[in-house]
């Protein structure tokens, strides 16, 4: 027998066509859990294409993938999707989807999560066209089948899930009865059953005392079990919400509510499955990312296209503007102090001039900078004479400024009753600002006094 020249073993180049041939196609995925962003790439050179338009880029060609998946198991496919995140286990789903050439084909896909850190997950497996294999039928008769999936979905997908929560419940919705419950909820069902308190007793009784004030009002919406079942039967199956709860004395924290609804075939009856998750580090993180975008980096006031999405938002319910008036401040002679002192000078003097706006304000008034040397103002619920003094205050101190002394013209334009556009206030106060500059400025004007 001649003796082998290699001892270690070496695959042949046929070995990679083996996925084409077994009709197997190669998928990843990319998903941020923080802001709901989905990626896809799937090798469509594996002789079993999805033929995902090649102009796509990840997340959109993740949406059209998601899109195609027949409506009925677009929740089971999210959910699978999240064990496999939760898990780190090898996880596969099956479900219909709609092939742009063959129609509604069924697809199984199985993959696993490789990594996950900083709130991203990373995908990958492999998937082929159900319809192309022959599978001999299973012992196990459609009945069975049916539990096991509803076992799967209350143990497997449940329990996964929990590792990673801070408290669970399940609850029968029609009733009110907590069946189980852990993490911080694990009282609950424990008194359900001692003293017989349904779902909407507990919650009555505990929910001031755990969730912050502001976020009151949502989360007890968010639990409503007549309006979970509403959702259910109009097709939703899955619902969130994010709330800041107490953790410990004083120490509210961000969770996420998830509430995940199916109905028992064999008994007819509808439960929902509860969980929170602390998400604290990843929603501050989210929100002052927010914050930035949001604000001007030079003067940390508003920037000029959040400013005016603000705004318009309060034009569009015209019931508001009652009481409300937009401002507009250009600072004179601005270009002599950049020209004169230098750009520094004139950053310190923008600077100085937000703070002063900011001071002289309420904090629910919205305060930007439009570009330049010039500011807007938005305030509701406030008369023309407090303006006024607000005004005459905000000319004082900046002329008895020891760091900063400009004066500044100030067009204000208050909104009526007459329906006009974002455009068309601004297009007013900025005229009431140019016949300030014309009065010789270090002045206000009001839009009806010129009109």
């Amino acid at each position: 027998m001649p003796q082998k020249e290699e001892t270690g073993w070496k695959q042949s180049a046929e070995y990679w066509k083996v996925p084409e041939e077994i009709q197997l196609g190669m998928w990843e995925m990319e998903i941020d859990q923080s802001t709901g962003r989905h990626l896809l790439s799937v090798q469509e050179g594996s002789g079993l294409p999805l033929e995902i338009p090649q102009s796509l880029d990840g997340e959109e060609s993740y949406c059209w993938w998601h899109e195609r998946i027949l409506r009925r198991d677009r929740d089971n496919v999210n959910e699978t999707i999240q064990v496999m995140i939760a898990s780190g286990r090898l996880t596969e789903m099956e479900f219909v989807w709609n092939h742009p050439q063959r129609g509604q084909v069924s697809m199984c896909w199985t993959g696993i999560c490789s990594n996950s850190e900083h709130n991203v997950a990373e995908l990958k497996g492999y998937y082929r066209i159900m319809d192309d294999i022959i599978r001999l039928p299973s012992k196990a008769d459609s009945q069975n089948i049916v539990v096991e999936k509803k076992y799967l979905i209350k143990s497997d997908f449940y329990q996964t899930m929990l590792s990673e929560t801070t408290g669970y419940m399940e609850v029968e919705l029609d009733s009110g009865i907590i069946h189980s419950s852990g993490g911080i909820w694990e009282k609950y069902a424990q008194m359900s059953q001692e003293r017989h308190l349904n779902f909407q007793a507990i919650g009555k009784k505990y929910i001031k005392e755990v969730v912050i004030k502001q976020d009151y009002d949502l989360y007890r919406d968010s639990m409503d079990l007549e309006k979970i079942r509403k959702m259910y039967r109009e097709g939703t199956e899955t619902m969130t919400c994010q709330f800041r709860r107490l953790v410990e004395d004083a120490v509210y924290h961000w969770m996420e509510l998830v509430i995940h609804v199916f109905e028992e075939k064999e008994s007819g009856k509808t439960y929902g499955l509860f969980y929170i998750k602390d998400i604290d580090e990843t929603k501050k993180k989210h929100l002052k990312q927010e914050r930035a975008a949001a604000m001007d980096p030079l003067t940390k006031v508003m920037n000029r296209r959040n400013f005016e999405m603000s705004v318009r938002e309060v034009i569009r319910q015209q019931k508001r503007t009652r009481g409300c008036a937009l401002l507009i401040f250009d600072i004179d002679n601005f270009k002599k102090i950049n020209d004169g002192r230098g750009h520094q000078a004139g950053d310190d003097v923008l600077k100085e001039f937000a703070v002063v706006l900011t001071e002289a304000f309420r904090k629910s008034d919205d305060i930007g900078r439009f570009g330049g040397d010039e500011f807007m103002v938005f305030v509701q619920n406030m008369s023309r004479h407090t303006i006024d003094q607000r005004l005459r205050s905000i000319q004082k101190r900046l002329k008895n400024s020891k760091t900063v002394s400009v004066t500044c013209s100030i067009g204000i334009y208050i909104l009526t009753d007459e329906a006009l556009s974002y455009k068309q206030c601004m297009e007013r106060a900025d005229q009431a600002m140019y016949m300030s500059k014309k009065r010789g400025k270090d002045t206000f004007c009001y839009w009806d006094e010129i009109s």
